[in-house]
């Protein structure tokens, strides 16, 4: 393929373009994680919090769902346990 000065250079930005490009996608993959459920929720669940949110909104009920399961898991002695952020040092840096 025959190109000119400026057709070349031209040529050059769009491949330094593209590497740049590649570089983000492969920075995004490398500090990717596995995105594990913490609940498995039933099909009747499901479809009852999907009828609440359409009912009463989505940050009105994740509210009451997040207030309800945090006074259920005060009963449980949790204070001996670590979790995988808090093993690594990653815990609130996402």
């Amino acid at each position: 393929m025959k190109v000119d000065d400026k057709e070349r250079n031209q040529l050059s930005q769009a491949i330094d373009q593209l590497s740049e490009g590649l570089d983000a996608f492969i920075e995004l993959y490398n500090e990717s994680v596995e995105d594990k459920p913490l609940l498995q929720l039933t099909e009747d669940n499901e479809g009852l919090l999907s009828k609440a949110i359409i009912k009463f909104g989505g940050e009105e009920v994740n509210g009451k769902v997040n207030k309800v399961i945090a006074e259920l898991l005060e009963w449980l002695p949790l204070d001996d346990v670590e979790t995988e952020e808090e093993e690594t040092g990653d815990a609130g840096e996402e």
